[in-house]
C-alpha cells in the first residue's frame, strides 16, 4: 500500500539495537538492558533465531548484518533502512549489503525464522510504551 501511494519508510532498528550483528548487553550501562527484549528470558529467545540467520548468511558469504539490511532492501524500493554505524568498518560493512541479492525464496526463510510476533519483550519499558502514539 505504502508503495502505490508513493510512500517512503525510513526503516529503524533494522539490527535490532545490534542484536542481529552479535553484540548483546554484557557491559556495565549498556543502555540495552533496560529494554525489555534484553532482559534475561526474553534475550535468550530473542537471540535463538540469529542461529538460522549466521546460517544463512555464512552459505551467501555475508554477514548477519549484511543479510538483515539486504533483506529490507529486497521489500521494496520504498523501505529505506537507517544505519547505526559507529564505527567506520561498521559502516562499510552495512554499505555492502547494497550488493547482496536475495531470492524471493531466501526472503521467506529469513521471515519464516522470525515470524511476525515472534521478537519477546516490548520495545520499551512500560512507562516508555505509554508514551508512543500518544496524540490519539
Amino acid at each position: 500500500m505504502l508503495h502505490e501511494l508513493g510512500i517512503a519508510v525510513t526503516a529503524y532498528g533494522v539490527l535490532s539495537r545490534g542484536l542481529l550483528s552479535g553484540s548483546i548487553p554484557a557491559e556495565r550501562g549498556d543502555f540495552r538492558a533496560h529494554f525489555p527484549r534484553f532482559r534475561s528470558d526474553n534475550l535468550a529467545r530473542n537471540q535463538a533465531p540469529i542461529g538460522e540467520l549466521q546460517r544463512l548468511a555464512a552459505d551467501k558469504g555475508v554477514t548477519p548484518a549484511q543479510l538483515a539490511i539486504a533483506w529490507v532492501l529486497a521489500k521494496g524500493d520504498f523501505l529505506v533502512p537507517v544505519l547505526g554505524a559507529r564505527k567506520r568498518g561498521q559502516l562499510e560493512e552495512s554499505l555492502a549489503a547494497l550488493e547482496v541479492a536475495l531470492s524471493p525464496d531466501e526472503v521467506a526463510q529469513i521471515e519464516a525464522f522470525i515470524p511476525p510476533g515472534a521478537v519477546a519483550g516490548t520495545r520499551y519499558d512500560e512507562r516508555q510504551m505509554r508514551m508512543l502514539d500518544s496524540e490519539k
